[in-house]
């Protein structure tokens, strides 16, 4: 193997779940161990003040994907740029999709603030991702036919289409000089899978999705950090 770099998604991964707290001790567990590992970049629906936040957990600073792919964060230049094919006319129309969602969703789920792109939706109490995700698809489906809809365990997210964690990291790898053959991607969820299914070595802590299991190169007995952790004794210890 000549896995150069460790390309990982965040919740279900390096975190249990959206308002969980930290597991410092294996943070600690995978900060004294870098020198050991590939560079870690992150692949995720968050943000980057998110990303950088768990860059810092991690102790390893690099550039890393956001927002389902649209947008890459640029540690050194502390910014981020926008998938190629988002443009002026993009983000007028997701700020018209946001106006809509948040009239039809009422009651039923919320609109996260901060993101340049991507439209992330969370559930109220009592209603679960995936119908929050089903009746979101039924509304946009003709409303705004260029945006497509993918979910995980904790939020729908909304991105333009031909944009995913798959097409977001073909932008990473192209930058770092980086073949398929030589990133080990982690993920749980779904929307994993347009970046998973097209790396050599892929795996998934045990709360990774059926599907994802599937293709996986390896499935951790641990679930989330620990199963992460596991991930990476296997790969490289």
């Amino acid at each position: 193997m000549n896995i150069r770099l460790i390309l990982t998604d965040i919740e279900g991964c390096i975190t249990k779940n959206k308002g969980y707290p930290l597991d410092l001790l294996s943070l600690q567990w995978i900060r004294e161990n870098l020198k050991k590992l590939p560079p870690i970049s992150l692949n995720t629906g968050r943000s980057k003040p998110y990303i950088e936040a768990i860059l810092q957990a991690l102790g390893d600073f690099q550039d890393s994907i956001g927002e389902n792919g649209c947008t890459i964060y640029l540690v050194e230049k502390d910014d981020i740029v926008l998938h190629p094919i988002i443009n002026d006319d993009i983000l007028k129309e997701k700020e018209e999709l946001k106006k809509f969602l948040k009239e039809k969703i009422k009651n039923l789920g919320h609109i996260e603030p901060g993101k340049e792109v991507c439209v992330s939706l969370f559930p109220e109490e009592g209603i679960l991702v995936k119908d929050l995700a089903e009746y979101t698809q039924e509304l946009i489906k003709e409303e705004f036919p260029e945006f497509q809809l993918v979910y995980s365990s904790v939020a729908v997210d909304i991105t333009p289409k031909g944009i995913d964690k798959g097409s977001g990291m073909d932008i990473l790898l192209e930058m770092k000089n980086l073949s398929y053959d030589e990133v080990l991607g982690i993920g749980d969820s779904l929307g994993d899978f347009p970046f998973l299914s097209k790396l050599k070595y892929k795996a998934t802590p045990a709360n990774g999705h059926p599907k994802i299991k599937e293709i996986a190169t390896y499935v951790a007995k641990e679930e989330d950090i620990k199963g992460l952790i596991e991930i990476f004794k296997h790969f490289f210890f």
